[in-house]
Order: structure tokens, then sequence, then C-alpha cells
């Protein structure tokens, strides 16, 4: 039991039904520390939840948030694997359950490019093996923390952001992110 607990995080069950899990704003923070996108890109969080991604967004861009389910933040009811938008940038955690089905529907995006938030052992899934030799991304960027997610202060969840850069078709860059 206790390896299931490290490895998936939650053991008892009781994941949030909509997998809304809010991502703590010093992820957000180290994402656009790295990224460093031109003052006028916008960027499209499409599973903005409560905002708070969408909030360090807008502290430098232009944002559109959007979301699914009512979390008290964005343009609800919008389906981001029926809708697209125009953006430069898509820039969000996925509900873990959707994830490949969001990197599929971002790559079919028109769109510069895309950075999700993913758990650190997302790749290594053989189920995922496809997907990652097709769509590489050009960083793959795990965090040296464990951000809060549920706000229980004993985070046990590592994290990493993916980056993928349309055109880009060489071998992804491995680079530790900090606060």
């Amino acid at each position: 039991m206790k390896g299931h607990i490290i490895a998936n995080g939650n053991h008892r069950g009781d994941r949030e039904k909509t997998d809304f899990y809010p991502t703590p704003p010093e992820a957000t923070r180290a994402l656009l520390n790295f990224i460093d996108l031109p003052q006028k890109t916008h960027i499209w969080e499409p599973a903005c939840g409560n905002g708070s991604m969408s909030r360090i967004l807008e502290e430098r861009y232009k944002v559109t948030s959007t979301t699914l389910h009512n979390q008290g933040y964005g343009e609800v009811g919008i389906d981001f694997m029926q809708t697209k938008r125009r953006c430069d940038w898509i820039i969000t955690n996925p509900p873990f359950k959707l994830s490949a089905d969001f990197i599929k529907q971002a790559m079919d995006c028109d769109i510069i490019g895309f950075a999700f938030l993913l758990k650190s052992q997302y790749w290594h899934a053989k189920k995922r093996a496809t997907l990652f030799s097709k769509t590489k991304p050009k960083y793959i960027l795990p965090l040296t923390w464990r951000p809060d997610f549920g706000g229980g202060g004993a985070p046990t969840m590592d994290v990493l952001w993916t980056i993928w850069v349309k055109g880009f078709s060489g071998n992804p860059e491995y680079i530790l992110l900090s606060r």
C-alpha cells in the first residue's frame, strides 16, 4: 500500500470528481520565469477552475480563461475538447484523466506552443509512449519541490511542466525548475 500512496498521492479513492486541484502560484511563476514570452502574448487557460493559474498569467499577459465546470472563475461551460480559441499559447494544468486528450487537442490548434503541468511520472507509462514520440515536447521541466495542490501542507506529488513548440522535432531538453 505504501508504494501506491507514494506513486499516486491520493490513496483513499476520494479524488475530486471533476479532477479540480488548483495550481499553487509558485508552480506557474516558475514556468513564467523560464519561458519569458513576449508581453503581447495571448494565452488561453482552458481548465482555469478557480483562476489560480490565470491570475498569475494575467500579471504579464492577455489571458482567456475558460472552464467546463464552474469553480468561480472564467467563462463557464466551455469544453476544451470541443472548442478552439484564437491565442498564441495554451498554458494549463489539465485534468489528469484527460491530459492525453488535452495534448492531442492542443496539437491541433493553430498556436505557437503550449505548456501543461503533469505528474512527473506521466511519460513513464507504456500507453503514452506513442503520444510522446508523435508529439515531442521541446522542454521537460521538473519542479525541484512538491507543490501543495490540496492545501494540507504535506504535498506528496512530484510534477513537471512539459512545453511543446510547433515545428520542433528534436529531442526534449530536460531542465530543473526552482522556486
